[in-house]
């Protein structure tokens, strides 16, 4: 039984978890593997075996690691042993606790180490060499280095046959894909991936903050790391926002009306199917819907729902809501955080007070001291960031601002989803396209995923926003096909149900 002791965190410890831990990491890691290039001798010990057991059954020793040094510890020295023993251990906790890693960004720094770590000692060999006058040996090991370059270089050969086999392996995998949301709105997005750079494109006052907690905790849901940085409010306020969205507790106890779906036909009293569930018409002689009341006897049908002859509108049912408080949120944020694990973080800026550079500071900060690389990066949002450089103004503060975004998404390899204010122009508008992105046109370039909130007056009073798809780097999309999502922000719910909608071009579109 591995004893289970504190080892100090180092970059060759990720490595090592990488090498046991993940087959896609073995893949890659392995034409620059050189155990020599690990400085400490315990290090070189497990990557060794670690390497070793993938070459023979082509996967990630994992917790099968433990076998191994059962079986190899007799021949290392005890004090190498006693390390061993402790990581190992270590390495279990986390192996257990952490389900998803990212591994493109481990690789990148993995691979930087190793260059670093090779030109070091090629360094110390020439420099040996020189002293003895032995030129072509010096020449020789300088050359060598090569090797290591051409195993860590970002060239790729497309026509090679190991890369070959990585796109179809990773195309089947599907590793590169962080998740998906169900129902209409998963579908109209599609999967989520990796280095992309999202946002939403609202006119003011849209619940585009809360989309973006949404998709925070879309991702918590699936185990991945996830930071969110506001650069709107307090963290008291955001965190209050969290708590509501994950218990549906609400500011007072009391009966809080939610908005349902119902068939367009069951309001009009068309519907003559003999499974319908209510037998009276909702609208008046001007197909008007009356003001909701709760003493109302006409419910809401969605037996047909799935079915061509569902057509999707939204009536409302009464849910019972206890006060959220210590006492009611408590044991419900308890066992979720045994779901959520340890990853989540939040930081909050005053508006215009951080800029990029001062953001992945930070989050550099947060990699060193608590060992925390995010999947996701939820930023609220992008336009009330600081300038990148003073000096620079107008739309091209705008436009370096969204690149060093882009920037971010690729170089950590996670998902960054933010937020932007449409132009005035679109305040009035039914449907929100890409000409409406306020102050600069190229903040539509650079993203992979853009999605406008689309809502009328009548809309936010029935609690319904509709979601389109304005922006896709890989995908077709329709900017005037929208998904219906019904919410109740009172409570947080920003993403309750959702259904596709049929949009057409009207006059104010134009």
């Amino acid at each position: 039984m591995l004893k289970r002791f504190v080892v100090d965190n180092s970059l060759e410890d990720k490595i090592l978890m990488g090498i046991i831990t993940s087959e896609e990491f073995c893949r890659k890691i392995a034409p620059a593997f050189d155990k020599k290039l690990f400085t400490s001798p315990f290090a070189q010990i497990v990557s060794e075996w670690g390497m070793d057991y993938y070459n023979s059954y082509k996967k990630a020793a994992q917790k099968k690691i433990q076998d191994v040094f059962e079986v190899e510890s007799g021949n290392i020295k005890p004090e190498e042993a006693e390390v061993i023993s402790q990581f190992l251990s270590k390495l279990s906790n986390q192996f257990e606790q952490e389900e998803n890693f990212n591994i493109e960004y481990l690789l990148d720094k993995s691979f930087i180490y190793f260059r670093k770590q090779s030109l070091k000692r090629t360094i110390e060999r020439v420099g040996s060499f020189l002293e003895l006058d032995k030129i072509e040996e010096a020449e020789k090991e300088w050359d060598s280095r090569k090797g290591i370059y051409k195993a860590t270089s970002g060239w790729i050969d497309p026509f090679q046959e190991n890369k070959i086999k990585d796109f179809f392996i990773k195309s089947e995998d599907k590793s590169h894909i962080l998740f998906e949301i169900d129902k209409a709105f998963g579908r109209l997005i599609g999967p989520i991936e990796r280095n992309w750079l999202a946002a939403f494109f609202a006119p003011a006052k849209r619940g585009k903050t809360f989309m973006l907690q949404e998709i925070a905790i879309q991702a918590l849901l699936e185990k991945l790391c996830v930071v969110f940085i506001s650069l709107e409010m307090d963290s008291q306020r955001m965190i209050r926002r969290i708590y509501k969205r994950l218990t549906a507790l609400g500011d007072e106890s009391s009966d809080y009306i939610y908005p349902c779906f119902d068939c367009a036909k069951n309001q009009d009293d068309s519907c003559d199917s003999h499974l319908r569930t209510n037998h009276e018409r909702l609208l008046d002689q001007f197909r008007k819907k009356p003001v909701y009341s709760k003493d109302m006897t006409y419910r809401p049908c969605t037996v047909c729902r799935g079915t061509s002859e569902f057509i999707p509108d939204s009536w409302y049912t009464v849910m019972n809501r206890k006060k959220m408080n210590s006492y009611s949120a408590t044991p419900k944020l308890n066992a979720l955080r045994t779901i959520f694990k340890n990853n989540f973080r939040v930081q909050s800026y005053p508006a215009y007070s951080a800029n990029l550079s001062q953001i992945k500071n930070e989050l550099d900060i947060l990699e060193f001291s608590e060992d925390f690389i995010p999947d996701v990066i939820i930023l609220d949002y992008a336009d009330i960031l600081a300038p990148e450089d003073g000096r620079v103004t107008g739309r091209e503060r705008i436009d370096e601002t969204w690149k060093s975004l882009k920037n971010m998404s690729d170089s950590r390899h996670c998902l960054v989803f933010t937020a932007s204010q449409t132009n005035r122009n679109s305040f009035d508008k039914k449907n929100v396209t890409q000409i409406d992105a306020a102050e600069d046109i190229r903040k539509i370039a650079h993203i992979d995923l853009g999605l406008a909130i689309n809502q009328l007056p009548e809309e936010k009073r029935a609690g319904i926003v509709r979601i389109a798809k304005i922006a896709g780097r890989d995908s077709d999309f329709d900017q005037y096909q929208s998904v219906m999502v019904l919410q109740q922000l009172a409570l947080g719910q920003a993403n309750l149900d959702s259904e596709f909608v049929v949009e057409r071009r009207e006059e104010n579109d134009m």
